[in-house]
């Protein structure tokens, strides 16, 4: 297993961070979803976001994905600001996001989905007529042998189950070469052992992807730790391991006792 420090407080050396959010706010209605997040995480960094349901947590990736545009403050990618660009501008970037619903094209294989999604091709129509090959290139194969799926290429994703539905949907996104991953509640319906390879999947990218994700599977959490960020009602209560998460009197208060922090 790679070796990652768990707090991400390594130093960057002079380099900027490979994500920065400065004061990031977002308002509905008057009401702040998020509310002046200063946000650092350094470049291979592997960090969980915890916190109760409406802490602002997939709202905070909608803000860095640039699929919601911010009331106030700063994103900067490694260094640039890339604020308010557009969600499209922000995947050319570096930054891909994989939703908590897996959405692939299930009268398509598996191969084919990877083509689809590795295409440069803007356009839908020149996308689903292009040429395809009809076996992965290095690169490819790199990204095949990570989700484990290379004995299930030619099969429809009609056939697949949850967990390998959510492998391929993971995979069509590394295979866009993205630096930053954003990865919504990745285990969500997955079996115990479909979440344990899972765990082994994510592990395996961190230090050559920054990993944003969000989580409420504490056990889940603990296997991937590296360092959790706590959001409570839209701003970032506390930082640090799982361990220092669960004995933080904040963290305690604001879930109404330990027993729930396991749940986050």
């Amino acid at each position: 297993m790679q070796e990652i420090s768990c707090t991400g407080d390594e130093s960057q050396a002079g380099m900027p961070w490979a994500l920065e959010t400065a004061d990031l706010t977002v308002k509905f209605d008057e009401f702040p979803a998020v509310n002046g997040v200063n946000l650092k995480v350094g470049t291979g960094e592997l960090r969980v976001i915890i916190g109760a349901n409406g802490a602002g947590k997939s709202t905070l990736l909608d803000l860095i994905c640039g699929k919601t545009r911010p009331t106030s403050g700063t994103i900067l990618l490694r260094g640039r600001d890339v604020t308010g660009i557009g969600e499209a501008q922000i995947a050319r970037a570096g930054i891909g996001r994989k939703f908590q619903t897996p959405t692939v094209f299930k009268s398509m294989s598996v191969w084919e989905n990877l083509q689809v999604a590795g295409n440069k091709h803007f356009g839908v129509s020149r996308n689903f007529f292009c040429r395809t090959d009809s076996s992965p290139a290095e690169q490819q194969g790199k990204v095949i042998d990570q989700i484990g799926l290379g004995s299930l290429l030619h099969r429809s994703a009609a056939e697949l189950s949850h967990g390998q539905l959510q492998w391929l949907e993971l995979g069509m996104l590394l295979i866009q070469s993205p630096s930053i991953l954003l990865l919504d509640e990745p285990t969500a319906g997955m079996t115990t052992e479909e979440t344990d390879k899972t765990a082994d999947i994510i592990r395996s990218l961190a230090g050559n992807h920054t990993i944003l994700v969000i989580e409420h599977d504490m056990a889940f959490v603990r296997q991937i730790c590296r360092k959790i960020t706590v959001l409570h009602q839209g701003r970032i209560l506390a930082e640090g391991t799982a361990e220092e998460i669960e004995r933080n009197a904040d963290v305690i208060q604001a879930y109404l006792g330990s027993a729930t922090v396991s749940h986050a």
